[in-house]
């Protein structure tokens, strides 16, 4: 093997135990995420798209991550019309205004966290330049249901590959905060 690739290797072997950060989340408890078989994700020339400033990219990588994980955790893909829950993201590049419009499209409630019906004991900190928000919507309300923040930290430096392993190991993470997926964890399953 070369000395480069045993190189890139370690990266990201360090890479991957060096970020192993919590993710926050909060959800709603009042909604059934134990029902839910199937998701979706938005399609690209849908008004949520016009609130994202990504290359397509770095949304097919985010977009894979999302599909690979949800698969892997069962939740079959099927059409927006037709799922339980939309899963949506966005990442934050410190512009305040693209964040609350993200916001207003998705109808997440900042103020409404101090409600009794959200639950916020592992409770992200405050959205920073860099951060991967992860929401799920419930189709029938229109509103996001869940959201889970996470450091994704990348650098200008990062390849592709450095890239698309830190969005996976991200996601990953996030979407194992999922309550039905968090629930099997703790039981063993």
């Amino acid at each position: 093997m070369s000395k480069s690739l045993i190189s890139f290797l370690l990266l990201v072997l360090l890479t991957a135990c060096s970020s192993n950060e919590k993710a926050g989340v909060v959800y709603h408890d009042r909604f059934d995420f134990s029902a839910v078989q199937s998701y979706s994700l938005y399609e690209r020339n849908s008004k949520f798209t016009e609130t994202q400033g990504l290359l397509d990219s770095r949304r097919n990588a985010i977009e894979i991550a999302i599909e690979s994980s949800m698969a892997i955790n069962k939740f079959n893909y099927t059409d927006v019309e037709k799922a339980d829950i939309i899963v949506t993201y966005h990442l934050f590049n410190g512009k305040r205004g693209e964040y609350s419009k993200y916001n207003e499209t998705i109808h997440f409630c900042v103020p409404c966290l101090r409600a009794t019906s959200w639950q916020t004991e592992n409770k992200y900190q405050s959205i920073m330049q860099g951060n991967l928000i992860l929401d799920i919507i419930d189709p029938q309300k229109k509103r996001s249901i869940w959201r889970s923040v996470y450091p994704l930290a990348l650098e200008e430096k990062d390849n592709s590959a450095v890239t698309n392993d830190k969005i996976k190991q991200a996601i990953s993470l996030m979407l194992a905060q999922y309550p039905k997926i968090n629930a099997e964890i703790k039981q063993g399953n």
